[in-house]
């Protein structure tokens, strides 16, 4: 800091400097060392605006990071922000969150003023900037001349004397380790306790959800019930042995609306108590007659509330400390675990002021950590992930939006880096459980797991590889993330495929978790345009973005529509007709396709999550040589909306496909190692620096373990998707034998272990017993089971090469 104003910190380890100025001349300056709850720092504070603000940079180098002060010691108007930065690193690659759900966005800060600002190179080396309190009115801004300002929202006019906000900036060589920092650092200068990945029902048990996307979202079956449905639901999987842990209860279960109704769908909340409709005798007696704990969904509050007048509100929302006392204590006694607050980006959003955000957030952790509950935030915006860093029993944050299924992957991955950097798990939302693909990528969240299938649907066998009998959750250490390489090539404008990573660490040996799938598909050989085709029933239309040429075919009735093309090809012989497509229902929209008028084909054209994101379904067929008639004709669902079709000679793969890699490096192995792909159960062995690459299509999951000294590569438990998990494996070394605790639940029959041995190993137990070990010459994989002692829920195995 200079006596002009101006002022320089620099990223050594980068060589990076970042410099701007106060706006005036500084006085007072002065240096000095100490350390905090993040380490150690040198801090320089100094006096300007004529001594009407105070200002500090405190300089963690431990930590990457520095912490910009800046403190009013006058009111005065909202000017001039500190820090203003006008010299930082032109790196090519941005990133940034925005609206609901805190969504990734590349390349742009449009609507991102409360987010993070991350930027990076193609190397990977990034730095991270933000608010380090004061969250809800928080501003960071380019200006014309392309300095960042990070302040005070416009709306407020004024701010007051003793007004002290902090800025926060982390550097650090990889984009996941940049947030890591940054997150670090913020969550221990906000004094959170940060909450393990099995802290409480929620975290550490399989869960049954009734949201948005769940069979019993606002309906039930009706001989039953909807109270009688959900005990229905617990006795169906107490019937096929499916632990449940607890159960969601969603905004169907308290009146709103101006008529105080339960199915009110778009009102809000009139009272937040259990609708005497649906529950008699109240939410209490419900819970013990359950037996289970329950995580309870809120939203904003109705004009029509007998709230209004009682209270004190926030546009919607209340602030009130005697309004949050009131509800925990209720919640508490009626069995609740988890208080679920959604619609945080718009309806339950509090005014944009300097206190009100913090009243109505702060009352509300305050008087659910008094009854011993935890929170869930759901629709957040980025300042709500970041206000999450008060509050250590906000435990789970929603990281994408409604329903869960393959359009919300990206979304779901590239935000969990920023929730699981705060310490907050990554909520993914409700999918039903015969989905494997989502039932993994839940499980490799490291954080809940929750499905809503309606009776006679539940998959108990795809459950059981994500738990133990006992309903504990077999994870992760921490949340999977995309890799470095998947930012750069992103950011870049390559839309390479998705490859994410997690980890479980084990006494110096790290197990990676890969996840792999394309997001690119091959070009057909010819592409005809659906609004250029004969229409019958079906119109164009132009209202849902992302599609190609000048609009799409729309169809209008359930029956009968179709759309016809005239499709020219050089030969008589095999094709394949691929339609793109999108369609935004919950269920397949079927269309019946015919060629020249024969025999019809049912293409079933699946939910592609939103009228905005387009897939690809389709059928080989054969052609005759010259012109071919092709129709797509409705048969009882409508359709979805179709973009084009096209003819590619031969049969060939419909949908996306590309080619994915990682190295070991990127799982932070530096040994060799045995990537097994766990659905085709072969694998191979990387050498040390190594990587695996192949072709994926809809998704390919990988578990990648470590060659120790024994020789041996140790895969775990054959029958959960995170076989070293801590509640399976609970201890693992290998010092030239391998080393294991294996934890069961109580009652729990043998387990079969697996892994890669050069040769065929012996297997001793010193707690419960072994069976014979299982070889195959030609894979160079074992088996072996296992069984736990009698009452002690453990057995310790040695494996010897």
């Amino acid at each position: 800091m200079s006596a002009s104003g101006t002022w320089r910190v620099t990223a050594s380890d980068l060589g990076w400097t970042f410099s701007g100025s106060v706006g005036s001349a500084a006085t007072d300056i002065t240096s000095r060392s100490g350390s905090d709850a993040l380490g150690a720092y040198t801090e320089t504070t100094f006096a300007f605006q004529a001594g009407g603000r105070k200002g500090g940079l405190r300089v963690y180098n431990g930590a990457s990071s520095v912490v910009f002060t800046d403190t009013y010691v006058k009111g005065a108007d909202n000017a001039e922000p500190f820090p203003t930065i006008t010299g930082y690193p032109e790196l090519a690659h941005q990133l940034s969150h925005r609206a609901c759900f805190g969504k990734f966005q590349f390349n742009t800060f449009s609507g991102a003023a409360d987010s993070p600002w991350v930027f990076f190179d193609d190397k990977g080396n990034t730095f991270v900037l933000s608010a380090a309190n004061h969250f809800a009115e928080a501003r960071t801004a380019l200006t014309p001349d392309g300095s960042i300002t990070a302040g005070v929202l416009n709306s407020v006019a004024t701010l007051p004397a003793g007004y002290t906000r902090q800025t926060i900036l982390s550097a650090k060589a990889g984009v996941g380790a940049a947030y890591h920092a940054w997150g670090t650092a913020l969550t221990a200068l906000a004094g959170k306790t940060l909450p393990a990945n099995d802290a409480g029902p929620i975290l550490n048990t399989l869960g049954y959800w009734t949201d948005n996307g769940a069979d019993y979202y606002y309906k039930y079956d009706q001989s039953k019930g909807y109270a009688g449905t959900l005990l229905a639901v617990r006795d169906e999987w107490n019937s096929k042995k499916i632990p449940l842990g607890y159960m969601q209860l969603d905004s169907w279960w308290y009146p709103k609306g101006p008529a105080s109704a339960w199915n009110n769908l778009p009102g809000g909340t009139y009272l937040y108590e259990a609708d005497k409709e649906l529950f008699p005798d109240g939410l209490a007696a419900f819970q013990r007659q359950l037996g289970k704990p329950l995580v309870t969904h809120a939203r904003w509050m109705d004009k029509a509330s007998p709230y209004h007048g009682e209270y004190t509100f926030s546009n919607d929302i209340i602030t009130d400390p005697k309004y949050w006392q009131s509800v925990m204590a209720y919640l508490r006694d009626s069995g609740v675990v988890v208080y679920e607050q959604d619609w945080l980006c718009n309806n339950a959003k509090p005014a944009e002021n300097l206190t009100d955000a913090d009243a109505f957030f702060d009352n509300m952790a305050r008087f659910a950590a008094t009854g011993g509950m935890d929170l869930q935030y759901c629709m957040a915006l980025p300042r709500d992930y970041l206000q999450s860093t008060r509050y250590s029993n906000l435990t789970t944050i929603r990281v994408s939006n409604d329903r869960f299924e393959r359009s919300k992957w990206d979304e779901f991955l590239y935000d969990s880096q920023f929730a699981g950097a705060l310490g907050v798990w990554p909520w993914v939302d409700v999918f039903l459980s015969a989905e494997t693909n989502n039932l993994l990528l839940a499980n490799l969240s490291a954080g809940p797991v929750g499905v809503g299938d309606a009776l006679g649907k539940v998959h108990a066998g795809n459950l059981l590889q994500v738990v133990r009998p006992d309903g504990v959750i077999v994870k992760p250490d921490v949340p999977i993330v995309p890799t470095d390489a998947t930012y750069v090539g992103e950011a870049a404008g390559d839309l390479p495929p998705m490859v994410a990573t997690t980890h479980v660490a084990h006494a110096g040996l790290r197990y990676g978790y890969v996840f792999a799938y394309a997001r690119q598909s091959p070009a057909p050989e010819q592409t005809y345009q659906a609004e250029g085709a004969t229409l019958s029933g079906a119109i164009v239309a132009h209202d849902n973005a992302g599609y190609t040429g000048s609009g799409y075919a729309d169809y209008q009735n359930a029956d009968d529509d179709y759309v016809e093309w005239t499709v020219q090809v050089p030969a008589a012989g095999t094709y394949t007709l691929e339609f793109r497509y999108a369609n935004g229902g919950a269920t397949d929209r079927p269309l019946a396709v015919t060629v020249n008028g024969g025999d019809s084909h049912t293409v079933a054209f699946a939910s592609t999550g939103s009228w905005t994101a387009w897939n690809r379904d389709g059928l080989p067929v054969t052609l005759a040589e010259g012109a071919n008639t092709v129709r797509a004709t409705a048969t009882g669902s409508s359709g979805g909306n179709i973009d084009w079709l096209g003819v590619s000679r031969g049969t060939v793969p419909i949908g996306p496909s590309q080619t994915a890699s990682f190295g070991l490096a990127e799982l932070g192995l530096t040994e060799p190692a045995y990537a097994y792909d766990y659905f085709a159960g072969t694998g191979a062995l990387v050498a040390r620096g190594g990587s695996v690459s192949t072709t994926v299509t809809t998704g390919t999951y990988w578990v990648v373990a470590p060659v120790g000294a024994s020789g041996i590569a140790f895969l775990g438990d054959a029958g959960k998707f995170v076989p070293h998990g801590a509640k399976r494996i609970e201890h693992l070394r290998d010092n030239g034998r391998v080393h294991a605790t294996v934890a069961f639940a109580t009652g729990e029959g043998p387990v079969t272990l697996h892994g890669y041995a050069p040769r065929k190993p012996t297997v001793t137990a010193t707690t419960g017993s072994v069976g014979a070990v299982g070889y195959d010459k030609s894979t160079k994989l074992f088996t072996v089971t296992v069984t736990t002692a009698e009452a002690a829920n453990r057995a310790v195995i040695t494996i010897t090469p």
